[in-house]
């Protein structure tokens, strides 16, 4: 996967001229695709246990939904409507996964169900349409950025702090990671290939980093 994705990139940084991998670009990739790498760490935990969820996008749609009407047509503060919300989609897992869990029914129709059921309750609760405006401090929510410490920097230092941060704690993590499999007799890497490991995960985290610092820094996607 790791090797399919350095394909795909290298791909389209040839065919967009160079394009992809400007710091503007990255950050808005970072903020248009946040939610689905939200969804998609949810969706590891089921499938790692076996399980299918086909009802997550539409569960999704019915919450956003719920949402704006809450805060557009019911005047609810933001902060109290994104808890509500955030209850809501909660019990409603929870109400799937006692189906699947307590009564046998399997994943794949609980969920198929679901999905028909909150597609059809988003349409109702729109009514087919848009509504708007949101208010403007929630729109910061996806769409602002860390602050800076100071001005004029050629890079956004905080992006910088994490991102060293980042690359520590990911070396670190190869190291127990090594230091587990020889204490329970697997085959490890040889130390100069593991060097050479941690040294390109650091380079591509660094590069990640750097693209981000150079703009605005890191967005705040939510």
């Amino acid at each position: 996967m790791v090797v399919a994705l350095v394909l795909i990139v290298v791909l389209f940084q040839l065919l967009t001229d160079g394009i992809l991998l400007k710091p503007l670009n990255v950050t808005n990739i970072v903020q248009q695709n946040g939610y689905i790498l939200i969804l998609a760490i949810g969706m590891v935990i089921v499938i790692i246990s076996g399980h299918i969820d086909l009802s997550v996008g539409s569960i999704a749609g019915f919450v956003g939904a719920m949402s704006a009407v809450l805060m557009i047509s019911h005047s609810m503060p933001w902060p109290v409507a994104v808890a509500v919300c955030l209850a809501l989609g909660a019990a409603i897992g929870a109400w799937q996964g006692f189906w699947i869990a307590y009564v046998g029914i399997p994943s794949f129709i609980v969920t198929l169900a679901g999905m028909l059921v909150f597609r059809g309750a988003t349409q109702y609760l729109l009514h087919g349409q848009s509504i708007a405006p949101f208010p403007r401090t929630f729109g910061q929510v996806s769409s602002g950025f860390l602050p800076e410490l100071g001005t004029g920097a050629l890079y956004h230092w905080p992006t910088v702090i994490i991102g060293v941060l980042v690359m520590a704690a990911a070396v670190w993590q190869q190291l127990r990671q090594r230091r587990a499999q020889s204490q329970y007799g697997f085959d490890v890497l040889p130390v100069g290939w593991f060097v050479a490991k941690c040294a390109a995960i650091v380079a591509a985290l660094a590069a990640f980093t750097l693209l981000l610092a150079s703009y605005r820094g890191v967005p705040v996607v939510g």
